[in-house]
C-alpha cells in the first residue's frame, strides 16, 4: 500500500466514529497494520477520509494487546525449548546442567528468534528504503533535505510492524534481564530501546528508518545471540569447547554481518536520519505537534549515541577476532 502522511491530530485523542469502531486488535502481519480500507474511508478514517485521516495507525490498546500476546508466545517457546532440552539432556553432557538448558532456551527461543523476526520483516520490506539505497550507492538525489517531512512523518504499516515486534521483544528481554541479573547496563539498554520504539509508534515517527535500524540491522544481533551460547561467561558452559567449529563459524558470520550492517550501512542511515530530524526540530512543520517533537529529539540522540557505540564494538571485535584466530594458528 502507498504510505500515508500522519495527520497532525494523531498526537491527541480523537473521538470520531472510526476510532470508536476500531476495537483493540491483535496485529501480527504487515497487512493487519494497514487500516486504510474503503470502509475506513467511508466512515471517516484512513488517509482519504472526510476527517482528514483521523488516525490510520493502530491505537495504543492494540499495541499493548499485541505486545502481551507476543510476550506470551515468546515465553511459551522458551518454556517449550526448556522441556525439549530437559527431555533430551542425555544427548550431550552440556545439556545435563539445568542452567545451560535455560540459557540455551533464552538465547535461541527468545533473543535470536525475536531478532531474526524483525530482521525478516525489515528485509521483506527493504524496497521502502530504495531512496536511501539510491542515494548511497548510486549517488542519486533521492534523499533531498526538502523531503524530510515525508520520510519522518509518513505512516508505513511495515514500519509499525517492525516497531511493534521490536518493542515486544524489548519488554520480554527487560523482564529476563532482571530475572537473570544481567546488570544495570543491559536494563537501561532495553529501557531506552523500548522507549525509542514506543515513540516511533505513538505518536509515530521515522517509520522508514525503523525498517533499517530496528529491522534489517538486527541480523547481526540475531547471530550474536546464537554466538553468546558458546561463551562460558554468558552462555552454556562447555558448549564452546564441545563445538569449536560451530563457534568459529558463527563468529565469522557475526563479524561479516556486523561490519556490513553496523559499520557500512548504519553510518549512512544515521547521517540521513540525524539530518532529517535536525531539520524537523529547527523547522515549523505542522507535524511536530504534541509529544512528537520530544520523541524525534530522543530518537535522534539515541541514534547518535548508538553510532559511537558501534565504533567501540568494532574495536572490541577486532581484538577478539585476533585472539580467536591465534588459537587456530
Amino acid at each position: 500500500p502507498t504510505p500515508r502522511p500522519y495527520p497532525p491530530a494523531m498526537c491527541r485523542p480523537t473521538t470520531d466514529g472510526a476510532n470508536r469502531r476500531r476495537r483493540a486488535s491483535i496485529l501480527l502481519t504487515t497487512e493487519s497494520f494497514n487500516f486504510d480500507d474503503e470502509k475506513d474511508r467511508k466512515d471517516g478514517g484512513g488517509a482519504g477520509g472526510k476527517n482528514g485521516g483521523g488516525g490510520p495507525a493502530p491505537d495504543v490498546s492494540s499495541t499493548l494487546l499485541t505486545t502481551a500476546v507476543l510476550c506470551g508466545v515468546l515465553l511459551a517457546i522458551e518454556m517449550g525449548m526448556r522441556w525439549v532440552l530437559e527431555r533430551y539432556q542425555d544427548a550431550h553432557p552440556v545439556l545435563e546442567s539445568a542452567t545451560n538448558r535455560s540459557i540455551l532456551a533464552r538465547h535461541v527461543g527468545v533473543d535470536a528468534l525475536s531478532c531474526f523476526a524483525v530482521a525478516y520483516i525489515g528485509l521483506k520490506n527493504r524496497h521502502i528504503l530504495s531512496d536511501l539505497y539510491d542515494a548511497v550507492v548510486h549517488k542519486a538525489d533521492s534523499m533531498p533535505p526538502a523531503g524530510y517531512e515525508k520520510r519522518l512523518f509518513t505512516y508505513i504499516p511495515a514500519g509499525q510492524h517492525v516497531l511493534t515486534f521490536f518493542f515486544a521483544y524489548q519488554v520480554k528481554n527487560f523482564v529476563d534481564t532482571i530475572l537473570w541479573n544481567d546488570g544495570i547496563v543491559y536494563v537501561m539498554h532495553h529501557v531506552f530501546s523500548g522507549a525509542a520504539a514506543w515513540g516511533g509508534m505513538h505518536p509515530g515517527t521515522s517509520h522508514s528508518y525503523a525498517i533499517f535500524f530496528m529491522g534489517i540491522s538486527e541480523m547481526s544481533t540475531a547471530v550474536l545471540c546464537l554466538l553468546a551460547n558458546f561463551d562460558d561467561e554468558h552462555g552454556a558452559v562447555g558448549l564452546g569447547d564441545a563445538f569449536p567449529n560451530a563457534k568459529a563459524a558463527l563468529g565469522g558470520l557475526f563479524v561479516v554481518l556486523f561490519v556490513l550492517c553496523r559499520c557500512v550501512m548504519w553510518p549512512y542511515a544515521s547521517y540521513y536520519y540525524v539530518r532529517d530530524a535536525s531539520l524537523a526540530l529547527k523547522g515549523n512543520s505542522d507535524m511536530m505537534v504534541g509529544p512528537r517533537r520530544f520523541w524525534v529529539r530522543v530518537i535522534m540522540w539515541s541514534c547518535i549515541g548508538l553510532t559511537f557505540i558501534q565504533c567501540i564494538f568494532l574495536g572490541m571485535i577486532v581484538v577478539t577476532a585476533k585472539e580467536e584466530i591465534s588459537k587456530f594458528l
